[in-house]
Parts: structure tokens; C-alpha cells; sequence
């Protein structure tokens, strides 16, 4: 790589190494904090409901760590700004802005924060730019990172979700027949501190395998995806844009 995008590199490198120990905390949380249950419900029911319950509440440290990260992958972007700029001597390289802008409107009329640097660069390397799609309705992952970026400062951005990522019985892939999953917009039901998975015959005799995650809260792109998949997918995106100026 050159040595104009070393540091660009370094950042998302560094956020991207500390992803397998923050998983690991994160299953570790998850492990001690959620038990599932069958409640056992009063004639004439037939079934009872089964249902997962959080012991505590999920530690504010790690809506800290996301935000960390999520700051940091996007400040790569900000550096490979600025060494692009360096490269190719635009003016005021160290105020150079990595553009994200709200609409593709306002993308091409200039109206987004590092314009100057943008127009700037030589044709191709702007093209590239352009053909990255950086703004609202164009660059969904490049979108979502830069907006989650900002609402970090202000408000929490990952919760448990208990809509799994596997639920099974007996150690099978399919669930039985006894098993009667609850359809609702979000496939769980949320009930007094409470999610119900579903509901289970009376009688049945069934050994569950329930593997929830925890998720960013924030509605778009990533709604409801694991925190530590979109991170993966963010690092991936700056890497392969700090790439495209490596072969040029």
C-alpha cells in the first residue's frame, strides 16, 4: 500500500483487531444475562408461552466501545481525505472532509461538507468519489456509517434483540411441530420486560437452543442487525475505498 494511505489503513485496522475480544464480552453478557422459560399457563390453555428474560440491564460500555469504533472506521475516511490532499495539493489539506451528503441533490450541487476537497482532486480520483454514491439514498453502508457517527453522541445505539440469530429444539434445524412461533412485525413479541418466542404444547417435552443477539437500535440500514457483523461491513467498505486510491 502507499505510504500516503498508511495511517488511513491504520485506523480501521486497529478497530477491526479488537472486534473478535468485544464479541467475545458480548456473548460472554449474553450467555450469563438470558434465560429462557416456559411459563406455565392455567386450563383451558393449551400451550404456554415461552419466553426470554434479561437478569440486567446491558452494560452502557459497550454502546461506548460501538461508538469508538464507529468513529474511528469513519475517521479513515477523514485521513484518506486528507492524504489525498497532501497528494495532490489541494489547499488547506489538514480541513479536508471525507463527503457524505444528505441527497444526491445536494451532492451535485456542491451543498455537502468537503466540497472544496472534492473538487479539488484530478478527474479520475473525483469520478471515483462520484461513483461511490456518498450521500442518502445512494451508498446505503456509506450513509449508515456516517449517520450512525453522528447519532452516537446523542443517543444509545445497540440493545439486545431477542429476535435470535438460531432457535431450535432437540438440537434440530427445523422446530417441531409443538412449537408455534409468534408473527409480528418483528417475528418476537415484547411483553412487560419480557419476549416471547413463541408458544410450546402442554406436555411437549423439548431441550431449546436459544442464541439472541445484541443489535443497533437505530432505524434504517442496519436496524436490528448483530453490532459485530455491521462492523465487520463497515471496516470492509472504508478498506476497500482507501484500496481504489491505492491503484491510482
Amino acid at each position: 500500500m502507499r505510504d500516503d494511505l498508511l495511517d488511513a489503513q491504520a485506523a480501521v485496522d486497529w478497530a477491526e483487531a479488537q472486534f473478535p475480544a468485544f464479541r467475545g464480552r458480548l456473548d460472554s453478557w449474553l450467555r450469563d444475562n438470558i434465560d429462557v422459560l416456559v411459563e406455565d399457563l392455567p386450563p383451558p390453555a393449551t400451550h404456554n408461552p415461552i419466553v426470554a428474560v434479561e437478569k440486567s440491564a446491558l452494560p452502557l460500555a459497550f454502546n461506548v466501545e460501538m461508538g469508538a469504533y464507529i468513529n474511528t472506521i469513519r475517521s479513515g475516511l477523514d485521513i484518506l481525505a486528507t492524504s489525498l490532499a497532501h497528494r495532490y495539493k489541494i489547499p488547506r489539506p489538514d480541513s479536508a472532509y471525507f463527503p457524505v451528503a444528505r441527497s444526491e441533490d445536494a451532492f451535485r450541487r456542491g451543498d455537502y461538507k468537503g466540497h472544496d476537497f472534492v473538487k479539488g482532486l484530478p478527474d479520475l480520483q473525483r469520478r471515483f468519489i462520484e461513483a461511490l454514491k456518498p450521500y442518502d439514498g445512494g451508498n446505503k453502508a456509506l450513509w449508515a456509517l456516517h449517520q450512525l457517527d453522528i447519532i452516537r453522541k446523542h443517543r444509545r445505539l445497540v440493545g439486545v434483540e431477542m429476535r435470535p440469530l438460531r432457535l431450535s429444539m432437540a438440537g434440530r434445524e427445523s422446530l417441531p411441530p409443538d412449537f408455534i412461533p409468534v408473527h409480528t412485525a418483528t417475528g418476537w413479541l415484547r411483553v412487560n420486560e419480557k419476549t416471547v418466542l413463541g408458544l410450546i404444547r402442554k406436555g411437549a417435552d423439548h431441550e431449546m437452543k436459544f442464541i439472541p443477539h445484541i443489535a443497533i437500535n437505530e432505524a434504517g440500514f442496519v436496524e436490528r442487525k448483530p453490532i459485530i457483523a455491521t462492523l465487520y461491513l463497515f471496516a470492509n467498505l472504508v478498506t476497500n475505498i482507501i484500496k481504489i486510491f491505492d491503484e491510482t
